[in-house]
């Protein structure tokens, strides 16, 4: 599945039309959305590696994500997109430069959606994240915000972070920290 590339021209008093887009890192919603938009339509024409059709892909830009800087909801095995959702707050954590990553790193996910039916960052995603120079995992952007950080009862090493109940949080005492192979203790961060 091959989508035609547009080809651009070029005028000598203008911008070459291959340089990509750049955006300042003080938009609000509306104009990351549209910023968004716009820069995933640059990345699908000047990316070869990228087979993707974002006609009728909705973008939304979310003030509730935390825990998750993107996602590409989709019905599994159809290869049909519901949305693309991408955290406000990454953005204004990380500004333009290291938010437009995710951008391609939520676009190879629609890449494989479309083309081979599949989700997750297996093979055939990891293929495509040095291309696209991006990276397979994001980097926490809302730690202030988990309710319950968990230690390591050995050496009191931060171990991991957590926005709801769960049983690492409910029975930390079952699972041990990496550090120190010690049981871990939580702590309510309110």
């Amino acid at each position: 599945m091959k989508f035609p590339k547009e080809v651009a021209t070029q005028s000598k008093a203008e911008p070459a039309a291959d340089s990509e887009p750049t955006f300042p890192d003080d938009m609000g919603k509306a104009d990351l959305r549209a910023a968004i938009t716009e820069y995933q339509e640059w990345c699908a024409d000047h990316y070869d590696e990228l087979e993707i059709d974002l006609d009728g892909i909705p973008v939304e830009v979310s003030t509730q994500m935390k825990r998750t800087a993107g996602k590409v909801a989709h019905v599994k095995h159809t290869g049909e997109i519901k949305y693309i959702r991408y955290a406000f707050k990454a953005y204004q954590k990380w500004g333009w430069k290291q938010f437009s990553e995710t951008i391609r790193h939520e676009l190879i996910h629609v890449h494989t959606v479309q083309n081979y039916r599949q989700g997750g960052h297996g093979y055939r995603f990891k293929a495509l994240v040095e291309p696209l120079e991006t990276t397979r995992h994001c980097e926490s952007f809302a730690v202030e915000d988990a309710k319950y950080i968990l230690y390591c009862s050995e050496c009191d090493t931060d171990v991991a972070h957590r926005y709801k109940r769960s049983k690492t949080v409910t029975e930390p005492e079952r699972y041990r920290s990496k550090c120190c192979n010690a049981p871990l203790r939580v702590e309510t961060n309110r």
